[in-house]
């Protein structure tokens, strides 16, 4: 099931107090760096749930 990155409450990595840990722990590369922003890439995405669950922000929810 895809996810969704709530941009209201991501508010890009250069503010992220994890600096883009969702992106870091994300071992298929179904998470990337896009002008700052978190960008989701569904096909790569085996469901494993590691981003929404180290999400400091609480903004990576399932779909």
């Amino acid at each position: 099931m895809p996810v969704i990155i709530d941009q209201e409450k991501c508010e890009g990595i250069s503010e992220c107090p994890g600096e883009g840990l969702c992106i870091k722990l994300c071992e298929k590369g179904a998470l990337e760096e896009k002008d700052n922003q978190i960008v989701f890439i569904s096909e790569k995405c085996d469901d494993c749930d590691i981003c929404i669950q180290n999400c400091p922000s609480q903004a990576i929810v399932k779909e």
